[in-house]
């Protein structure tokens, strides 16, 4: 029988990136969203896929009535379904997105119930739409483990990485690296494009976690922006994406970062995260 790696020999893709870390509250959605749009205020067509079972991204880009639409991506993956991509794709300013879906439980049970389950994200929406219609696919992963989360990062193979600088959100990357990255890497290549310290607030605390982020195996997925040399440069706001009202009250009205606050000074932040992505990842391609 074929494994995974067989199936998915020379697929990999470094134009579909999962924004994924198993643990809630460390702004996932946020990042997802604004790279989507700051990928495609760089002149590229984008997807954004929500497969959070929560739909906060759907509801982040004003697609909340799409929650409980009755044709959904779910239909997609169908076999003996006549619904296609273009049924469910919506427009959301400058980038389309694939809503969520209430039904997305039941969506995790085929997944997990079939054969090569994991692979049908892949094969149904992230190949078909690069090859025809976008040039870059950001997909906001489930905050769990489970079949759903492992589809989202098995269709990308390439990750990154938000994080709170707090205990609990550095224990949660290290039970996702354990658990769920690891496990995948014996199968098929998974990269990590970047860590992304998110939400700072500019405490000694966050300065001491970045520290010995930078000094770990993983400091090397830190983002330029994203260094402890910006604790010490007057002209520089700190190191990460910042914590700012501005995030939370443009989620609010359904609509990304720059159409909310075209000044913020978190958009150059997240316009060298998008370059990442567009070369490959902190490390190059």
């Amino acid at each position: 029988m074929e494994t995974a790696n067989e199936v998915l020999t020379n697929m990999s893709d470094q134009r579909a990136v999962s924004v994924a870390l198993q643990k809630g509250g460390v702004g996932k959605t946020t990042v997802a969203i604004n790279l989507a749009e700051r990928l495609a205020n760089r002149s590229n067509d984008v997807l954004l896929v929500d497969l959070d079972q929560q739909g906060n991204a759907t509801e982040g880009v004003g697609l909340a009535d799409a929650y409980q639409n009755d044709v959904h991506i779910g239909h997609v993956l169908e076999d003996s379904s006549e619904t296609t991509l273009g049924d469910v794709i919506r427009e959301a300013g400058s980038f389309d997105v694939l809503p969520a879906n209430e039904d997305l439980d039941s969506v995790e049970n085929s997944i997990r119930s079939a054969t090569f389950g994991e692979l049908w994200i892949r094969n149904e929406i992230i190949d078909p739409v690069l090859e025809d219609t976008y040039d870059y696919v950001v997909v906001d992963s489930p905050p769990n483990l489970g079949p759903l989360a492992d589809a989202s990062l098995i269709s990308t193979q390439n990750v990154i990485v938000p994080l709170r600088m707090s205990e609990p959100s550095v224990s949660g990357f290290e039970r996702m690296y354990t658990q769920q990255i690891t496990p995948i890497r014996k199968e098929i290549d998974l990269d990590i494009m970047a860590i992304v310290p998110n939400a700072l607030s500019g405490d000694n605390e966050e300065k001491r976690i970045i520290g010995n982020l930078e000094e770990s195996e993983f400091g090397k997925y830190l983002p330029e922006f994203a260094r402890t040399d910006h604790f010490d440069d007057p002209d520089s706001p700190g190191p990460g994406i910042r914590e700012r009202i501005a995030f939370r009250r443009a989620w609010r009205e359904g609509v990304p970062l720059a159409e909310y606050d075209p000044e913020s000074d978190m958009l150059e932040r997240l316009d060298a995260l998008a370059a990442v992505v567009e070369r490959g990842g902190v490390l190059g391609a």
